[in-house]
């Protein structure tokens, strides 16, 4: 059945016409049979207004005039030709047109007066079904069948998901971890500095210990859980100077001072600081900086150690155990909910920093590295710490990942405070609901594929509701996410699903 008839514009943006009882949404995907050569065009309405068949640019007022005047009267206005003489107009961008089995951008203008449709969800049997789905393709208000994600061959190219509170970030991220977890052909280190991953955070959500595929979850914690988890301990050893300038203002001296100390004591340089008095260690220095600089760095690094996170021991340490976990394509959950943010920003560049050396040691053996799953690091409130190009390790993750197969999955709410260098780094990005135009023009800007004309859409995406651009797709997708919960209901039991080998579609 037709929705309406083309009347114009050019070859990027189509207009047509729609009757007035028609339910048009905006984002909605229809599709057109080209009058002279039936090849199907891909449309998103992105605009709809009012039209008439009416003499006067002010029919509308007057009429509205005429309406209100008789308000209350015993006579009703009289409307002739209603259905006829009101119609809709929708604005909409050409997404491409299906040509030889092979979706490709227009070159050229659809036939004039060509009827458009809705669309159906055998009209898309053209995009890949990937592994790593997070929930099923919508049009306008309407999911369809398709399933929507990523390939793992996605993940060390970096993902972004971005939406203002309570539109779904978290409930998207774990339904990809769910994918994950399913697939085993991607490792995912999940950083959650919530608490709401591990068993849902409250009562009546669900986490991923309840995936039925949890023998492939691995989690870490620095507080008591209701279930299987190791206790969360990093060596004081893998702390650098560079990841503690991101977590305090030193001052120049004091800068000075840690990097003397570094070079001074080596490897154990952090618990050297910790163990000596403030005379010691300036008189270690050669007397280069005073007794109180050193004594107010001490300060600042005591409460490093007050969650038994740290261990002077330099084999006490998650780090490689966690490494072994996303090799084998596993999630790695870490828990730091009870932490305060210097501690859990610690960790967070810890544990990265020593999964992307180790993948880019193992870069020097091609057999070796051909085996690694695509490993993603996940970050949330990325902004802390993307807000620079240079100095901590997510920003040479975002720069240098992609060749050392390991990606950075940046989650935020604002967008707009992440360096544009280190934003443009992301191919793949999770658009949700953003209310600051600030936040929306900083995406547009750094995607990967035009949002331009999807402003008003973003800004009327309701919670779960998203729109992916990426290089893997042929235009920005929109996707209703699945609800974490419903999800796991709609899942066989472990004993029916299929079982394949972490490895499997990598050789």
């Amino acid at each position: 059945m037709e929705l309406g008839r083309i009347v114009g514009r050019n070859v990027t943006e189509a207009k047509f016409r729609c009757p007035y009882g028609e339910y048009l949404a905006l984002g909605e995907i229809v599709v057109v049979e080209d009058a002279e050569t039936a090849e199907p065009y891909y449309l998103r309405v992105f605009n709809i207004t009012y039209g008439a068949e009416a003499s006067g640019d002010d029919w509308f007022e007057r009429t509205a005039g005429h309406m209100l005047a008789m308000d209350g009267a015993e006579m009703e206005y009289g409307f002739a030709d209603k259905e006829r003489r009101l119609y809709k107009l929708a604005s909409a961008s050409v997404l491409g047109v299906l040509r030889d089995g092979n979706f490709r951008r227009a070159k050229g203008l659809v036939a004039h007066f060509s009827g458009v449709r809705r669309a159906r969800d055998a009209d898309f049997e053209f995009l890949p079904s990937e592994t790593l789905t997070v929930g099923r393709l919508r049009s306008g208000d309407e999911p369809l069948p398709h399933r929507v994600g990523l390939a793992p061959e996605a993940l060390p190219y970096h993902i972004g998901i971005f939406a203002t509170t309570g539109m779904g970030k978290s409930n998207l991220l774990k339904c990809f971890c769910a994918s994950a977890l399913e697939s085993g052909q991607a490792g995912l280190l999940v950083l959650d500095p919530h608490g709401e991953y591990f068993d849902g955070g409250v009562p009546d959500r669900r986490g991923l210990v309840h995936h039925p595929r949890a023998d492939r979850l691995a989690v870490y914690s620095s507080r008591p859980l209701s279930g299987n988890y190791s206790q969360l301990r990093l060596s004081a050893s893998e702390v650098e100077v560079r990841d503690l300038l991101h977590l305090y203002d030193f001052s120049g001296p004091q800068r000075e001072a840690l990097n003397a100390a570094r070079q001074r004591y080596q490897r154990n340089w952090l618990v050297e600081l910790n163990e000596r008095n403030a005379e010691q260690v300036s008189e270690e220095l050669h007397g280069e900086f005073h007794p109180g600089t050193i004594g107010v760095i001490k300060r600042r690094l005591r409460y490093l150690w007050q969650f038994d996170l740290l261990s002077s021991d330099p084999d006490v340490t998650a780090s490689e155990a966690i490494i072994a976990h996303l090799d084998a394509g596993k999630v790695v959950l870490v828990d730091t909910s009870n932490m305060f943010e210097t501690e859990e920003l610690l960790v967070s560049m810890v544990l990265a920093r020593a999964v992307f050396e180790s993948h880019k040691a193992k870069y020097a053996h091609p057999k070796e590295f051909a085996k690694l799953p695509p490993v993603l690091v996940t970050l949330e409130e990325s902004q802390r710490l993307l807000s620079e190009t240079r100095g901590n390790v997510f920003a040479q993750i975002a720069r240098e990942g992609r060749k050392f197969r390991v990606g950075l999955c940046a989650v935020s709410q604002q967008p707009k405070l992440i360096h544009s260098e280190v934003l443009s780094q992301f191919n793949t990005l999770f658009v949700m609901g953003l209310a600051d135009r600030r936040d929306r023009e900083s995406l547009q800007a750094s995607a990967k594929q035009d949002l331009s004309r999807l402003d008003m859409e973003i800004q009327t995406l309701a919670a779960g509701e998203a729109i992916l651009t990426s290089p893997h797709v042929p235009f920005a997708l929109p996707i209703a996410v699945d609800l974490y919960e419903d999800y796991l209901q709609a899942l066989p039991p472990p004993e029916e699903q299929p079982q394949r080998a972490s490895d499997d579609g990598f050789f």
